[in-house]
């Protein structure tokens, strides 16, 4: 078989295996963090934080039109499987040129001329199951076609070096300077490839020395400086300047002048000028945001509808100034103060950990439970890579060395310009995939030169084809089918619907025309897409908490429907900042008196209890929360729509937010009715047990949670605690009244829908609880009450929690398994004394006692309390 047709079997072969796996575990719907926003954005060609993703949403509405899925957010997860399987083809194709590179053609003969394809492949499929990039392969986010726009230039410019002395060979690279424009339209990432691209035309045009090189790294930062900041910043401060004429104008110039130097045969100035308005013409995809923005989507952040706040988007004023101080940053973070010096905060916190942990997650392994790496690959892609990195400088440092370039621009230069504060809101690992993808080139390359030197030696030996082919397959086991099945688990999302039902279940938990305040992306962008996507519950307006902090979300929020009530005005709203608020006040709101009684009636009739004790004010404290002097424009504008709104609308939080977003002592007026949090006129009202029940019972979808096939990582299991914080409430609400039946049914629910064999307990305190209700319930007898089934310190915890809900057989059995395990637990006897006299089993009381007071003389509150025991008994007796 021809050479050329054998390697595009293999590519086929290796798009083909990877696109099945991302396809079988692809996330059926929407998920966490921004994949929400994307998608409604798309859908809607809306306009999306800063800044901005054109040409994603383009293509993004293009597949939420296609019929491939019934889910429309499966359709638009698509663009990422079908992008990183092409990115791992590109990757085989690229090695495989590399690879070719170094290796004479005199020795692709026999099993050596399958050497490049082999090692293309290993190289590639190890990259194609490696944890980060997987993890991007089966959601809505950009950073899958981003590194797919990174893997086509990556392959292109080493396609062009086998047809560099052609004639027209200049197509490939203007095609690279056009994808670089348009992969702008997706992610800047695709940008930090140009240095490698210039080593490449460097290499094949210029005789290497120390001027040429010198001037190599000069013009590349040039031209790479040009594109960003210069081209994509530029643009828009020209138009500022000229306007859209102007700039039209400038473009119609640019042509003319290219018309000339191609006219004279001045093929660099050209091939440059013509490179340059390639990636202007890719960048255009930008108009789109500009222009969507001047039509007011329902998601239309930061507004850019005019140039200065175009201008102000493109550069990502949102996030505040960047800056390259590492001792600022330090200084900064909140946990600044654990380590020693600028030096430790940049080594151990931003190196090692924002970068050296996530390298190890891909090629050693990561432990889900911790986040940290593990060796579950055995270390074996690590090896590889690191013995073809080494290779790939002995054969041919040239290009070893634009590889590094890629490698390090992907991945500790990106370290350095971000600066990263400690703490990160999540982890950071798909930033860095680039870098990964160019460590997986070295992969392929290491195992190239094994199979290559295992090939030589058999050849000597005259061992035929057996060695190396067996050693061919022995490493395609250990690197990319091991990563394969250690990963697959973890990155199955098949059977994910947490996002969907999470969000769904915290907009079902909201009234009819509600506010609901959110914390951040993974309580707000999933409910985004929910609304503007699938049109659930779109009376209720969601208000991002984090966003509130700024103008032009403020304006939104007042004028735009379903509309929040502000007083300011627009002008106020264009100068708000933080207000001055030295120390703690009293905030009074007035009730109107029909809402305060209707809210009362409403109380007595739920709990079950007299009128409550309230005025015809809502009163609580308020103290500074920015720098102790002020108050954050978000908590100024909750209390602004708290003094508008009047009780017309209810006021909510998501249950995500946290107690320093709730406004302080406001907090005692919060009503948990499930997901929300609702904002109540009576003070110390926890929980409305009907709507809560009615919510946990019927409203609320928990699909797939009791469903062991389905993995869960660490987070995700930590939020769905908050289901059973939610039971647990109400079950106590039922426990008070003695409600068993009530209380049953609610324990039987959380178990059916969130079994503790696919949801384990987070927090020991509610595991117990939930424990003790089983058994107060009926649920489970308490003869299950043992060491074998639970610890020593959760038989007490149970027993405590039973003997608060007056359950004295059962908290006598986990007293007395308690005491059978340990028998010096001094609490748990005194738990058994007062257990036993609530019986009336006095001489059982009198037993314990009478021993501690042999042991213990001197306790005088023993002895009154076994003389308080004895006298009961008697009476008891003469009774």
């Amino acid at each position: 078989m021809e050479n050329g047709k054998l390697n595009k079997i293999f590519a086929l072969s290796v798009l083909s295996f990877s696109f099945i796996i991302y396809y079988l575990t692809i996330s059926p719907t929407v998920s966490f963090w921004d994949c929400g926003e994307f998608i409604a954005c798309s859908f809607r060609l809306s306009v999306p934080h800063p800044p901005g993703a054109p040409l994603y949403l383009l293509v993004g509405r293009i597949f939420s039109l296609l019929p491939i899925f019934g889910d429309i957010a499966k359709r638009v997860n698509f663009i990422s499987t079908l992008s990183s399987a092409f990115t791992v083809m590109f990757l085989y194709l690229s090695t495989v040129i590399l690879i070719k590179q170094y290796m004479k053609s005199a020795e692709e003969e026999g099993f050596l001329k399958y050497v490049p394809y082999l090692g293309g492949l290993l190289g590639a499929l190890t990259f194609a199951f490696s944890t980060s990039f997987w993890f991007n392969a089966v959601e809505a986010e950009v950073y899958a076609p981003s590194m797919l726009f990174t893997s086509l230039v990556v392959w292109l410019v080493m396609f062009w070096t086998e047809r560099s002395e052609s004639i027209g060979n200049e197509k490939y690279l203007l095609f690279i300077m056009y994808l670089v424009g348009l992969a702008i339209g997706v992610h800047l990432l695709n940008v930090l490839a140009l240095p490698m691209v210039f080593m490449i035309i460097y290499y094949k045009k210029y005789p290497m020395n120390g001027t040429t090189f010198f001037f190599l790294v000069l013009v590349g930062g040039l031209l790479t400086g040009m594109i960003y900041p210069g081209l994509v910043q530029g643009i828009p401060a020209f138009a500022k300047i000229g306007g859209f004429l102007g700039l039209l104008v400038s473009i119609i110039v640019l042509l003319i002048i290219l018309a000339y130097m191609i006219d004279k045969k001045q093929q660099l100035p050209a091939l440059i000028l013509m490179s340059i308005l390639l990636v202007i013409l890719g960048y255009s995809t930008y108009a789109l945001i500009y222009i969507r923005s001047n039509l007011n989507p329902n998601i239309d952040e930061n507004n850019p509808e005019t140039i200065e706040k175009f201008i102000s988007y493109m550069n990502r004023e949102q996030y505040g100034e960047h800056t390259l101080d590492r001792k600022k940053i330090l200084a900064d973070s909140p946990n600044g103060r654990n380590y020693r010096s600028v030096w430790d905060f940049f080594w151990n916190y931003q190196v090692n950990k924002m970068y050296v942990r996530y390298f190890l997650w891909n090629f050693v392994g990561k432990d889900a439970a911790t986040d940290q790496f593990n060796f579950k690959f055995l270390a074996i892609p690590l090896m590889l890579g690191l013995v073809g990195a080494w290779y790939h400088f002995v054969r041919d440092w040239k290009y070893a060395l634009a590889v590094f370039v890629l490698f390090f621009m992907t991945g500790l230069a990106i370290i350095l310009y971000l600066n990263q504060p400690d703490p990160q809101p999540r982890e950071r690992d798909y930033s860095y995939v680039g870098s990964f993808f160019a460590f997986s080139i070295w992969i392929g390359i290491g195992a190239a030169a094994v199979i290559e030197a295992l090939t030589k030696q058999a050849r000597k030996a005259s061992m035929g084809n057996f060695v190396p082919l067996s050693v061919s397959v022995f490493l395609f086991v250990v690197s990319p089918m091991q990563m394969l099945i250690q990963n697959y688990p973890e990155h199955d999302r098949s059977g994910n619907y947490v996002a969907w039902d999470y969000s769904y279940n915290m907009l079902m938990s909201c009234e009819r025309d509600g506010v609901l305040y959110t914390n951040g992306d993974n309580d707000t962008f999933p409910l985004w897409y929910l609304q503007e996507v699938e049109y659930v519950r779109t009376d209720i307006r969601v208000a991002n908490l984090s966003l509130l902090n700024t103008n032009w979300y403020v304006e939104q929020l007042k004028h735009h429907e379903p509309k929040v009530p502000i007083s300011l005005s627009d002008e106020e709203i264009s100068r708000i900042a933080p207000v001055p608020w030295p120390q703690k006040k009293t905030i009074e709101i007035d009730i109107p008196d029909g809402y305060l009684n209707w809210e009362t009636e409403m109380f007595k009739s739920s709990m079950q209890l007299r009128e409550p004790q309230i005025g015809p004010k809502m009163k609580f404290n308020l103290g500074p929360k920015f720098f102790g002097r002020y108050l954050r424009v978000q908590d100024w504008m909750i209390l602004n729509t708290l003094y508008t709104n009047k009780f017309r609308k209810p006021l909510y939080f998501a249950v995500t937010v946290s107690k320093d977003n709730m406004l302080d002592e406001l907090q005692k007026y919060l009503r948990m009715d499930g997901l929300a949090f609702k904002i109540t006129t009576i003070p110390n009202w926890q929980i409305d047990p009907d709507t809560l029940y009615n919510n946990l019972m019927n409203k609320y979808n928990y699909r797939n949670l009791n469903n062991p096939d389905v993995y869960y990582n660490g987070n995700i299991i930590a939020l769905l605690q908050n289901y059973r914080s939610a039971f647990i409430q109400l079950a106590n609400h039922y426990a008070t009244f003695e409600n068993r039946e009530k209380v049953k049914a609610l324990i039987q629910k959380m178990n059916e829908v969130m079994p503790s064999s696919v949801i384990p307990y987070t927090n020991t305190l509610l595991k117990n609880w939930i424990e003790a209700y089983q058994i107060y319930s009926g649920i489970l007898t308490k003869d299950t009450l043992k060491i074998g089934n639970y610890s020593e310190v959760e038989l007490f915890e149970i027993g405590r929690i039973l003997t608060n809900l007056k359950e004295m057989e059962a908290a006598e059995n986990a007293f007395q398994e308690v005491l059978n395990s340990n028998p010096q637990n001094i609490q748990a006897k005194a738990y058994l004394v007062d257990i036993y006299g609530n019986q009336k089993k006095y001489d059982k009381s009198i037993e314990i006692l009478e021993e501690w007071v042999e042991q213990n003389p001197a306790d005088v509150g023993a002895k009154r309390r076994l003389d308080e025991y004895k006298k009961m008994q008697a009476k008891d007796q003469n009774n």
